[in-house]
């Protein structure tokens, strides 16, 4: 490793001690799937539940289960070379191969040559995505230099090859690699100032004083992008470039062979702004970005082969608001943003990034101290100096108030994109009261956690691999039975209507806690006291799973229904904590940490 990525690895080691001794290509894969996959974020806990790479990985170094754009679920299968050459590009081929052997073996119960953290992985895994529709990504990090000669070769073999063909494969080598980590660390969310060629011949199509409709030229648009393609160009759109080979590869074809066709082909691009002015042959840009065809932008400034040099005209839509205070323009923008991308694969969180409720969620967070930055936008910058708890995503933040708050951790571990896509669960998440002093603390309590688990596997002192996948799988539910006991203590649930299923449901889901969560005078060994419940729980949740292992099969499974969650492990804990007096007694002192 050199450069930008070496610096990456070396703050990973840093930030994480049980990395320090790890070797550098796994240090280099890590990086990777930070910036890649994991929205600039690395722990502990993502480190132990992703990582693979050992003896009899199967030529796996990471899987993880993502929400990709499209709001699908994707396995995600990664290798990764930390060499600085590549002297054969079969050997690229070669390392997908042997990626879809392993997975085909999997599929097929075929798995005793492999690793056991690998089995108990990717069998995880597995089972986590067995009940939806999922995509499967072969993902290939190499740190050399491969010129677009040798992807190309690449592709035409895998495309020939049918064994392939139900898989997404993605190559990055190490300028992609260096180009997303600066675009993640120095995101900007608008091109301040700027202009862009259009076709005289064409003239323009007006729509009062608010929108145009012009011709730009492709050699103009690629400028744009050589210049501010990490400065915001793309920072009002709801994805940045996505590698997509089918329509990567038609956007070149018609590079290479139809730019006289190129505007019938192609949607073209819609450019939001703040104000423009333009004359017979320019248009000048204030406070814009690319808010829908970041696809098409990428590729054309990108492109390097023949007729590179050879001018043509893209449909280009540029609109403004009607005003341009703050508020209307954020709103203008999401609207347009919205609607034009509602027909395309675009997640149903980043069709609410810029609604007025998230703006204002986010403003009211970093309003006093302590500040909180709310990520609304995937991708946006978080700031080194405040503590980790300081800073989550909309998502995180819905899934916490699912399990905490409305006691639904399944449904927030599983299917945290119904938090987006179903209109009362956004309601009730997102278009509620939020009571800062509750949000401080529930975001205090999930960062103990996060270093409880980091510093138990450090340790290695969990007492079975149970307890360990519980523990790292169990975040949400953990967090949730906590919140279970608080409303207890607070006398916000009725414990008689366990035994009704509907009342219980009704009971359990209120969102009824509000004020802080922990009491206002800790003792000074308070975190022990926490660790000590943490630790508690865990054990009684991997004994539940334990028992009936057979019927789970998976910890997954044991975790992703909120049925499970309400009528099984609620009524075991009830038993155990609640029901049993000198149990209660205990649980009685946990609780004076929590107001």
């Amino acid at each position: 490793m050199q450069g930008l990525i070496l610096q990456e690895a070396e703050k990973l080691k840093e930030e994480i001690p049980k990395l320090k001794k790890l070797r550098s290509e796994y240090l280099f894969s890590l990086v990777c799937y930070k910036y890649f996959f994991n929205k600039g974020e690395l722990n502990h806990s993502n480190y132990i539940n992703a990582f693979v790479d050992g003896r009899n990985d199967g030529g796996l170094d990471l899987v993880e289960v993502i929400e990709d754009n499209n709001d699908q679920q994707t396995l995600l299968l990664i290798q990764s070379k930390d060499e600085e050459t590549l002297q054969n590009f079969h050997d690229v081929v070669d390392m997908f191969s042997k990626m879809r052997t392993t997975l085909t073996d999997f599929q097929e119960n075929r798995t005793s040559q492999y690793s056991t953290r690998l089995k108990r992985q990717l069998k995880d895994k597995l089972t986590f995505v067995e009940d939806a529709a999922f995509t499967t990504r072969l993902v290939i990090f190499h740190n050399a230099s491969i010129t677009d000669e040798r992807i190309e070769k690449i592709n035409q073999v895998i495309e020939k090859d049918n064994s392939f063909s139900s898989y997404d494969i993605s190559i990055f080598d190490r300028e992609d690699i260096e180009e997303q980590i600066k675009a993640m660390l120095e995101p900007k969310r608008f091109v301040d100032e700027a202009k862009i060629k259009i076709s005289k011949k064409d003239g323009c199509i007006k729509h009062g004083e608010n929108g145009i409709l012009v011709n730009v030229y492709a050699n103009s648009l690629k400028d744009l992008y050589d210049r501010f393609r990490d400065r915001g160009l793309f920072e009002q759109n709801f994805r940045y470039f996505i590698k997509n080979k089918r329509i990567d590869d038609n956007i070149r074809k018609s590079l290479a062979d139809k730019r006289d066709k190129f505007w019938f082909l192609n949607n073209g691009i819609i450019i939001g702004c703040n104000d423009f002015s333009y004359d017979s042959e320019n248009v000048k840009l204030y406070k814009f970005s690319i808010i829908n065809g970041c696809q098409t932008a990428t590729l054309i400034g990108e492109y390097k082969g023949k007729n590179e040099s050879e001018d043509f005209v893209i449909a280009c839509k540029i609109v403004k608001p009607a005003n341009n205070n703050e508020d209307e323009f954020e709103r203008f923008i999401a609207e347009i943003a919205e609607s034009s991308n509602s027909q395309k694969p675009i997640s149903d969180r980043d069709l609410k990034s810029n609604m007025p409720e998230q703006r204002k969620l986010q403003d009211m967070l970093k309003e006093e101290e302590p500040k909180i930055y709310l990520e609304i936008k995937r991708g946006e910058k978080r700031k080194r100096s405040i503590e980790p708890w300081q800073f989550i995503s909309n998502e995180a933040y819905g899934q916490l108030v699912l399990s905490f708050n409305l006691q639904q951790p399944g449904t927030a571990r599983s299917g945290k994109k119904k938090i987006f896509a179903d209109e009362l669960s956004y309601k009730k998440v997102f278009k509620r009261t939020h009571d800062k002093k509750t949000i401080i603390d529930l975001l205090k309590l999930n960062q103990h956690y996060e270093d409880f688990v980091g510093k138990k596997s450090e340790a290695d002192s969990f007492s079975d691999l149970n307890q360990e996948s519980i523990a790292v799988n169990g975040r949400l539910a953990t967090i949730a039975i906590i919140g279970f006991f608080i409303k207890i203590k607070r006398e916000k649930i009725n414990l008689r209507k366990i035994s009704n299923n509907d009342d219980w449901e009704s009971e359990l889901h209120q969102d009824n806690i509000d004020g802080g969560i922990f009491a206002e005078n800790l003792p000074d060994n308070y975190e022990i006291i926490l660790y000590s419940l943490f630790l508690e729980i865990i054990q009684e949740l991997a004994d539940l799973y334990g028992k009936d292992e057979e019927k789970y099969k998976t910890v997954s499974n044991f975790l992703k229904l909120d049925s499970y969650y309400r009528y099984e492990i609620l009524r075991h804990i009830k038993n155990r904590f609640v029901d049993i007096p000198t149990k209660k007694e205990d649980l009685d002192k946990y609780l004076k940490i929590f107001y």
